[in-house]
């Protein structure tokens, strides 16, 4: 019953009360608000996977339904502003939930690393975007076939044969920003993956960093095969048509990220902190339901 799975999500966030409170600084040790911090991001987090993805819906919902569970909702104005203060909480929760995903892991992994954009203005409107100017930037997405202004997610999963992948780690950057740096920054930043192969595309080709993953974290680099000036490689190369089959089901992780929780969509945005909280709030909601709701 949902009534379970609500009571399920709120006791999860009030159990990671401690990873919440280390990374909110509040003006005084007796701050004690009515709706506790725990209460507004079980709200948000509970909306965004019933698909209601803008604020104000979400808002609207609770209290048309689920106000005798959240008797101290306050003013949507209160509300909104909460959520936006709430970005590193929702950032904390994000990590810790990744970090209990990863625990069962096998020895031996096959991971796959991509990217996918986030988008806050699109075709004519990317380049006039002023929103998040400290984060955002204008790009061009090649499987979109468009500019756009915004950021980039990047990602590396664990491959499930048969089964959705695991995420591993979600970092974000700015748009123009190229994959590779940001694959070998998740590498080094997640020293605790196991040895295996690390599927990618032709962005991810770099001979060095292909030896330092081996030497350093018994990973094997499984690229598509570039096409080099007098190659005789055609197109269906059966070499880079397995690595990207073996890719695939990242698409599928981005696919069911965005239908879940609508990320790649922030054109309602207005601020650096709002940008940050969309970004990692729903990523929460999706690790959420990865955790709770399977």
């Amino acid at each position: 019953m949902w009534q379970t799975n609500l009571i399920t999500l709120y006791c999860a966030v009030c159990d990671d009360s401690s990873t919440i409170e280390a990374v909110m600084q509040r003006q005084s040790n007796n701050f004690r608000p009515q709706f506790s911090d725990e209460e507004c991001i079980t709200v948000y987090l509970w909306g965004i996977s019933q698909r209601r993805f803008e604020q104000k819906t979400i808002y609207n919902y609770t209290k048309n339904h689920l106000l005798e569970w959240f008797p101290k909702l306050p003013s949507y104005q209160a509300f909104s502003d909460r959520l936006n203060r709430l970005a590193p909480a929702f950032q904390a929760l994000a990590e810790y939930w990744l970090s209990v995903i990863g625990v069962n892991l096998q020895e031996q992994m096959e991971y796959i690393v991509d990217s996918c954009p986030i988008i806050l203005a699109k075709g004519p409107r990317s380049g006039h975007a002023k929103v998040a100017r400290e984060l955002c930037e204008k790009s061009y997405n090649s499987s979109r076939k468009e500019w756009y202004c915004g950021i980039k997610l990047h990602t590396v999963v664990a491959r499930k044969p048969g089964h959705l992948p695991t995420p591993v780690s979600l970092i974000a950057s700015g748009a123009a920003q190229h994959d590779l740096p940001a694959a070998k920054q998740i590498i080094e930043d997640h020293a605790s993956l196991k040895p295996g192969r690390l599927y990618a595309d032709k962005a991810y080709i770099d001979a060095d960093w292909a030896q330092s993953l081996k030497q350093n974290h018994a990973l094997e680099l499984l690229t598509s095969r570039k096409k080099q000036k007098g190659d005789v490689l055609i197109s269906g190369d059966t070499f880079s048509t397995f690595v990207s089959s073996i890719r695939q089901p990242i698409e599928c992780f981005f696919n069911w990220l965005n239908r879940l929780t609508d990320i790649q969509t922030a054109s309602m945005v207005r601020s650096l902190s709002g940008l940050l909280f969309h970004v990692f709030g729903r990523i929460a909601a999706a690790l959420a339901n990865l955790l709770f709701n399977s």
